[in-house]
């Protein structure tokens, strides 16, 4: 069967409906998102205003971890997708079984990636080109973040957890506290104020560690105290590889989507390198003020997976793809409107992360650009929304995999290494990347490839029920 986001499937009462829903999940979200935004924006104003290679070297290093995250990534995404569609199934004990499976998986990897922290310079070696000052607050803040990898990791899981059971509010209010203590220790720890000593880089990472620590304890507390997900049941808390197995199968192709785009963010990097460690400096406050622009995006595209999955549970896909519908037009209202703040206002968000007057006159023409591209990431949340509430993890991992490695990093090393366009060249190649990456996921979803995956999705979160009716009988 086709599809079409022009295409109303619902009627008025129900599409009023379903947008009421979907504001009600995606706005906590797209708070919940903007908090996190604004953890990385105060990390990022605080080290650029110490100097621009305390900042450049935090980013570096998180451009790294990123990739250490891989099967917290798988974990999290998995929980998220198998929790809403077995809610949507009414199927208790799986709901159990993925939240506690995850959470597993989650501290396995961690303790595993720990293990990295005597090899951190090693792996940043990784930039070649990197100023020697900037490569030393890289290694700094790197440790310390592999040391508290269990903190986020077990934060995401169960923050994933509680949105695929329909509570976004709870994660947006722990985010809240969680990260308002992280800003009053970045300060103190990165400059020595409140009695703290001054850590620099490394009083950056410690203190995101700690505030996510605080995070983990609320959020425990709050699965258990959510009916929909059943941490309760003792069967459900056994250590089950077939459930591993299920929530890897899901989380994995969006883990390796990640992977192979921070990869390519790496020699992306590398990339503008070699315009100079400055181009690169501007290169992060333009990021800083593009994930501004995500807010609002990943918000709703939260909301469409927790939606999508629980009527995918009921293999009701007509409602799946009038919650799609919904989602886009909410979705490109909110992406629109603030990619012509952007386009319009551009030197006021660069002056918050910077005040080097090089810096900010290289970013403002990249930072105009990708404000005249939120229609397309429009697209693109909506159909990461979609897709992997129905379990189409693994298309979006193919898509963003070829725009980065066949459009972006090419097109950006042609432009800068032979054309000498700096930053611009790089940006151009990645609004490229961007375009390309949200029409091929949007031509997969019209074209209805993804119902055979849909359908496989929801027997797995239905057979349990199937299984467990059989051993009783």
């Amino acid at each position: 069967m086709k599809y079409s986001l022009l295409r109303e499937y619902l009627t008025k009462t129900q599409a009023r409906e379903i947008r009421r829903e979907l504001l009600s999940l995606g706005l906590p979200s797209m708070a919940e998102n903007a908090l996190q935004m604004l953890l990385g924006l105060v990390d990022t104003a605080f080290l650029g205003h110490l100097s621009w290679q305390a900042m450049s070297g935090a980013s570096l290093a998180n451009q790294v971890f990123f990739i250490f995250q891989v099967v917290l990534i798988a974990a999290s995404t998995g929980v998220t997708v198998l929790v809403s569609n077995a809610i949507g199934a009414r199927n208790a004990r799986m709901i159990s079984k993925s939240l506690w499976n995850g959470l597993y998986l989650a501290v396995i990897w961690g303790l595993l990636m720990m293990l990295f922290v005597p090899f951190v310079p090693v792996v940043l070696k990784v930039f070649p080109n990197v100023d020697q000052q900037v490569y030393k607050m890289s290694v700094d803040y790197l440790r310390v973040i592999l040391l508290g990898i269990l903190t986020m990791s077990l934060m995401g899981t169960l923050g994933a957890a509680l949105r695929g059971s329909g509570d976004t509010k709870t994660p947006m209010m722990v985010v809240a506290i969680s990260n308002s203590l992280n800003v009053f220790l970045d300060y103190g720890m990165i400059f020595g104020k409140f009695g703290f000593p001054r850590l620099e880089a490394k009083g950056a990472a410690l203190a995101t560690v700690l505030s996510r620590l605080v995070g983990v304890v609320m959020l425990f507390i709050a699965v258990f105290k959510n009916h929909n997900l059943h941490a309760h049941d003792k069967e459900g808390r056994k250590l089950d590889f077939s459930t591993m197995r299920s929530v890897l199968s899901v989380g994995l192709p969006t883990a390796g989507e990640n992977v192979l785009f921070s990869t390519g963010l790496l020699i992306f990097a590398n990339i503008l390198l070699l315009a100079g460690s400055k181009a690169y400096a501007a290169h992060r406050v333009g990021i800083n003020i593009e994930s501004i622009s995500f807010m609002p995006g990943m918000g709703i595209s939260v909301a469409i997976t927790a939606l999508v999955g629980r009527y995918n549970g009921r293999s009701d896909f007509k409602k799946v793809a009038g919650i799609v519908r919904q989602g886009w037009i909410l979705t490109s209202i909110f992406q629109i409107s603030v990619g012509l703040f952007i386009f319009a206002f551009p030197k006021i968000l660069i002056t918050l992360f910077t005040n080097d007057l090089q810096i900010i006159s290289m970013a403002e023409l990249p930072v105009r650009l990708i404000g005249l591209v939120q229609a397309f990431l429009a697209i693109d949340y909506s159909m990461n929304g979609a897709l992997r509430g129905t379990g189409n993890t693994s298309f979006p991992m193919f898509a963003v995999a070829f725009a980065m490695w066949l459009i972006r990093l090419p097109v950006g090393y042609l432009l800068v290494a032979h054309f000498k366009m700096g930053l611009l060249g790089a940006w151009l190649g990645m609004i490229a990347d961007i375009i390309f990456r949200s029409l091929i996921k949007l031509i997969f979803y019209l074209t209805g490839q993804w119902e055979k995956t849909a359908r496989k999705t929801a027997l797995r979160v239905n057979k349990v029920v199937v299984d467990e009716s059989h051993h009783g009988s």
